[in-house]
């Protein structure tokens, strides 16, 4: 222990004394070590850590398939969980929740929040303790009570400044007075990780609360053929997985005699629930474990190129040290003592290293809830650098880090064979090399081989992110305001929500400016996108058939949104052909059901002849289900449309009448006459004084244009953010590699200064020595890009998965890439060798 604190002690006065060297080292750490500590605790929070109830490997989920179809999967009706809840063994609770959106009053204003609606035994069977006040009580439960209570998050708390008195208080939930009767735990959220939900009510209030984003449609909860339900069980201690699975087969065996239309043909079993969502089938989320090893993989090879940019400097450093650890060795000094030595030194500079990169971490966690956080409606818990895991994992970064820059250095400098070092001149370069087919400094070669592969892999993903900020989504309406309103969140359910809704758009399409207004229920590239499959009406397909053509009944998947009689003439999508919804069948009840369809999806239901006049169904989820009937008349043909970024081809669209296809969560689609900024910012606020006028109390949660809607969106954000976290880590290995090879570059000229003079002396051009200099450091280069294409190769395969419309070995990036390093490279090597050329001879030859 004495010696180790006199190394401590002779360590730090010996980096006092190099301020500059100490800083640059820890700044180097603090940036590889910093990546990792990020990446680590995003990762960590996605796959590992603990799920937000004890005991979580007791904690499953109850899947339905459909044994006629295998794969299909469906969700729980009440009255089948509360016969699973009655019968089924080995379970100490079975509880059953779906998530919905609710408005939150506030301030005289509303904004969106996610809300769980969860049966009363939620937070006992997630073996879960409230932070403060009740539980919801059994007859909170019971389908249509509509007790208006609630149990907020910790984060909703946090929000109030912890205010004690929240128990009690009464907040306004879609316009209704909802009384907080407890508060959840801190980082609860709920059955998923990461992403958590405001509140939570109890199943008393689902058909009061639930809106278009659940599955239970306009039916009442108590319905057996209303199937809204997520189940989750706590297995008892002693069962297992398969003991339960058991139990379940005889159970649906008897749910199908009891409900025999909603129960024929299911079978049930337990696993696993997802980490990230709410599913309702099994899924291994495979992408996110795809994506978290590749984010530790690159954030790896950063911290990789930093420790070997800092062991080219320690070496370096070393260099000039040699004849004191020469005359330490030759006067008897052992030489793991003095091994220990340089490592302590590594050790304290990786710890300066690390305390400054969980800094970086921290500070990074906080900028990505903030950024995504102000896109979705979701709690965001994310504990960051704060994680006791992230902290352990952090210390072996440092463990890492410092074994990686500081050992190689250390037994190469305390090698046995240290009389050279005794007689060795300044001026002269102490390091001859033992095989000459290998470059001067193969660790700046791998250096810049990890470089090129992180900076191929950068400008991947950049150039995806270009390709989906320029997607064209089929629509001409960039300067088209879109105001998006939610009328049952404003406590304006059913034909009134479409009367008000309605009159708004009638108001808004009145005013001075404005050259067409329509309804629209979704927005491309929105949060929420419903999809059917759609298929020839007047079919009969049987519940076995697997249709291989639509002549036969095949369904095929289209994106749907029901919209107002203008809403192609205010987005910018024309007709091919046939006409648009007359105003009638937009908003009055009782018409003819018609609908309009892309070319898309009239080239795959109607291959070779006329859409036109022609009728479609949608069919089940599965392509069965729905039965043969007359369907919707096409009455006309648009553009095809992209409405989400991550399909590799786009779907078909189909377009409904608003009023016989309504849904609460609405957008008006308002395209101005004059496109200017000023005129857009004035009909914004007219846009939301004349819904304040039609519909008071009508949320409005945002007015924009639709080419900021699309610049704002989620999924965009998620293609930029992996082109941000991957520009990053190539821009900073290839700031590393720059600065490795300066380093080493001027480290060798200065050492080889008395060379250069005798060379000089005895007639060499400086041309000469810049152009030994240059070849040195080409060879390096050449050598680096050589090795860094074959790990560029590897890591755009093992990226290609998450790419948008790039290629694995895209000939752009793989060539600008190489090109970028191989010119920074130079460049680095240029300076020196400049130097290099104005060294005096006679003051070199005088050296000592």
């Amino acid at each position: 222990m004495t010696t180790l604190l006199q190394d401590l002690r002779y360590t730090v006065r010996l980096l006092r004394r190099s301020p500059g060297f100490t800083a640059a080292a820890i700044i180097i750490l603090a940036l590889g070590i910093g990546a990792n500590s990020a990446i680590f605790s995003l990762v960590h929070e996605l796959l590992w850590s603990a799920r937000p109830y004890p005991d979580a490997d007791r904690v499953v989920q109850l899947y339905t398939e459909d044994t006629k179809h295998p794969g299909s999967f469906r969700l729980a009706s009440y009255p089948v969980y509360r016969d699973l809840a009655a019968q089924v063994s080995g379970f100490d609770g079975l509880l059953a929740y779906q998530l919905t959106m609710v408005g939150i009053g506030e301030n005289g204003s509303a904004r969106r929040a996610f809300a769980a609606i969860v049966s009363a035994n939620y937070f006992s069977v997630l073996g879960v303790n409230l932070a403060a006040g009740r539980a919801f009580l059994p007859s909170e439960e019971k389908p249509g009570a509509n007790i208006p209570v609630a149990i907020a998050s910790y984060q909703y708390w946090r929000k109030t400044g912890f205010d004690p008195g929240l128990v009690g208080r009464t907040v306004r939930i879609n316009e209704c007075p909802f009384t907080v009767v407890g508060i959840a735990p801190e980082h609860f959220t709920g059955t998923m990780m990461l992403f958590g939900t405001e509140f939570y009510f109890p199943l008393g209030n689902f058909d009061q609360l639930t809106n278009d984003f659940g599955e239970a449609g306009h039916r009442g909860l108590e319905h057996v053929d209303a199937r809204p339900l997520f189940l989750l069980g706590r297995i008892r201690a002693g069962d297992s997985i398969e003991s339960v699975n058991t139990s379940l087969r005889t159970i649906a065996e008897r749910l199908a005699s009891s409900y025999p239309e909603a129960q024929k043909d299911q079978t049930m079993f337990v696993a696993r629930p997802p980490r990230l969502g709410a599913n309702t089938n099994p899924s291994n989320e495979s992408q996110i474990k795809v994506l978290g090893s590749l984010l530790l993989g690159m954030s790896g090879m950063v911290l990789l190129v930093a420790c070997l940019n800092l062991a080219n400097m320690l070496l370096a450093r070393g260099t000039a040290r040699r004849k004191e650890i020469a005359v330490r060795l030759a006067l008897g000094g052992a030489r793991h003592r003095l091994v220990r030595q340089l490592l302590t030194e590594g050790f304290v500079l990786a710890l300066g290293g690390s305390a400054a990169g969980l800094l970086l971490a921290h500070w990074s966690a906080s900028l990505l809830v903030n950024s995504l956080g102000a896109l979705v409606p979701f709690e965001i818990s994310l504990r960051g650098a704060l994680n006791p895991a992230v902290l352990a994992a952090t210390l072996g970064f440092c463990s890492f880090a410092t074994v990686a820059f500081a050992l190689g250095p250390a037994l190469t400098l305390t090698r046995r064979d240290f009389l050279g070092d005794l007689k060795a001149q300044t001026g002269q370069d102490p390091t001859p090399r033992r095989r000459r087919w290998l470059p001067r400094h193969p660790l700046v070669v791998v250096q810049l081989a990890l470089s090129l592969a992180l900076l191929m892999g950068a400008g991947l993903f950049v150039r995806s992110a270009f390709n989906a900020a320029a997607v064209d989504t089929g629509f001409r309406a960039n300067d088209t305001l879109i105001a998006e309103v939610d009328a049952g969140l404003g406590g304006y359910g059913g034909p009134r929500g479409r009367r008000a809704l309605q009159a708004v758009s009638d108001r808004l399409a009145a005013l001075p400016g404005v050259e067409a207004c329509a309804l629209g229920a979704l927005v491309p590239m929105g949060n929420v996108q419903i999809g059917h499959p759609v298929r020839r009406a007047s079919i009969n397909v049987p519940p076995d058939a697997r249709p291989a053509t639509a002549a036969e009944g095949r369904a095929y998947n289209a994106s749907w949104t029901s919209v107002g009689a203008d809403y192609f003439r205010a987005m910018g999508l024309p007709l091919l052909r046939g006409r648009a919804f007359t105003p009638a069948e937009a908003s009055l009840e009782g018409g003819a059901p018609v609908v309009i369809i892309d070319e898309i999806l009239a080239r795959q239901l109607f291959p070779g002849a006329d859409a036109l006049g022609q009728r479609i169904q949608v069919a089940g989820r599965d392509g069965h289900g729905a039965s043969a009937n007359a369907g919707m008349e096409i009455v006309g043909i648009v553009r095809s449309t992209r409405w989400t970024l991550f399909s590799d081809e786009p779907e078909g669209s189909y377009y409904q009448p608003f009023v016989q296809a309504y849904q609460s969560n609405a957008h008006f689609h308002v395209r101005p006459a004059d496109p200017s900024p000023a005129a857009q910012r004035a009909l914004a606020e007219a846009i939301r004084r004349e819904i304040r006028a039609a519909a008071p109390g009508l949320p409005v949660f945002g007015v924009k244009t639709y080419a900021r809607h699309l610049d704002e969106s989620a999924q965009l954000w998620l293609v930029r953010a992996g082109a941000t976290t991957f520009g990053l880590f190539g821009s900073l290995a290839l700031l590393l590699a720059v600065i490795g090879i300066y380093g080493v570059k001027a480290y060798s000229v200065s050492r080889r200064t008395r060379e250069i003079g005798i060379r000089m002396a005895l007639g060499a051009e400086p041309g000469a020595v810049r152009r030994m200099i240059l070849q040195e450091g080409a060879a390096m280069t050449v050598a680096g890009l050589g090795l860094g294409l074959l790990l560029g190769i590897g890591v755009g395969r093992a990226c290609s998965s998450m790419l948008y419309q790039v290629a694995a070995i895209d000939p752009f990036v793989f060539t600008l890439a190489p090109a970028v390093l191989a010119v920074a490279a130079l460049l680095a090597s240029w300076f020196p060798a400049r130097r290099a050329t104005r060294v005096d001879p006679m003051v070199a030859l005088r050296a000592e």
